[in-house]
């Protein structure tokens, strides 16, 4: 409930002898101009009263009326809009905080749709606000990173991983880490977790034999297309796993060996994401070819080949094994 409207009289007659008037910690010279009827008539129907005309003829002071909080206003947001009362909402925050057994400490300088929190285990964080209030209201709890980071790696060292970092792919739950072969591997956090993940260094399965990123070329009629991908045997793959009629003409356009399967399926996913993200235009749709490949993406308009060529010359100068043959 809003308090009491406040005796506008005498705070008149207090701002008239005064040059200045305090809000917080700032002090705000006094304009000395009639408050108009209209201005106060708007600031209390939005649970405001007009102190005093502040800094110049367009500023305004004004008090809540829900916390007897101030703050000066340009007179057309009173007038125009709905101000929000930065007591209010600090208030707010620090209520939500504390129900999640957090401390608000402010709003983030670089961002101000962002809360600075210290967290019950002594960390600050930063958190958008509405994660807060949705985490104060049972939607979700307020993670740590730090501790979450300290608990992946506690994790790995019982199935003889050592967390490394982000994941060299770029891809969302997963993290690097290292073997205790010494072999570095992205690896699935849940799957870390239950020790559920084979090291390529280690491991002599398919993914850990040598293996090609491939680029193809598809002359379908009417939609020429090219294919990226990876496969230990590019020459099977083009010919007799992708369903393409023995009379559309194709080509393997380029190979670049790999060591294990596992890096070049890495390497692969990470072009495919970065051609997602930056080239949308070029994907070309399931529907525009049909069952006349069989894949359901990784087709491409010839116009990504050079970039898929330069994507391809920086992880074959990276990564690159050796140039052998490619096997039939």
């Amino acid at each position: 409930m809003s308090k009491s409207k406040p005796d506008l009289s005498s705070q008149r007659s207090s701002c008239q002898s005064q040059t200045s008037i305090r809000s917080g910690a700032h002090s705000y010279p006094i304009h000395r101009g009639k408050v108009p009827p209209h201005w106060q008539k708007a600031a209390q129907s939005k649970d405001f009263t007009i102190i005093a005309r502040v800094i110049d003829r367009l500023h305004v002071l004004i008090r809540c009326h829900h916390c007897d909080g101030t703050q000066p206003k340009r007179i057309n947001v009173v007038l125009n809009n709905i101000p929000e009362c930065p007591h209010c909402i600090r208030k707010a925050r620090t209520a939500q905080a504390k129900t999640v057994g957090a401390t608000y400490l402010g709003v983030d300088p670089k961002s101000a749709q962002i809360s600075v929190i210290k967290l019950a285990c002594g960390h600050t964080v930063k958190r958008q606000h509405h994660r807060m209030k949705a985490a104060a209201e049972g939607g979700h709890a307020l993670s740590c990173d730090i501790c979450r980071e300290a608990r992946y790696k506690q994790e790995a060292l019982r199935f003889d991983w050592e967390l490394i970092g982000p994941a060299q792919s770029g891809k969302r739950g997963y993290r690097q880490y290292r073997h205790s072969c010494g072999q570095l591997q992205d690896v699935m956090i849940g799957n870390m977790l239950w020790g559920d993940c084979k090291c390529s260094g280690c491991w002599t399965g398919r993914t850990a034999q040598p293996s090609f990123i491939y680029l193809f070329r598809i002359d379908l009629p009417d939609l020429p297309v090219i294919k990226l991908g990876y496969g230990v045997r590019p020459q099977k793959r083009l010919r007799h796993q992708l369903g393409i009629a023995i009379t559309v003409p194709t080509e393997i356009i380029r190979t670049v060996p790999m060591p294990t399967g596992h890096l070049a399926r890495q390497e692969e996913e990470r072009c495919h994401r970065t051609l997602k993200q930056e080239y949308p235009e070029w994907a070309i749709p399931k529907a525009a070819y049909g069952d006349a490949i069989n894949t359901a993406s990784e087709i491409y308009d010839p116009a990504a080949e050079p970039t898929i060529h330069a994507m391809l010359d920086d992880i074959e100068d990276r990564l690159g094994h050796s140039n052998e043959d490619i096997p039939e």
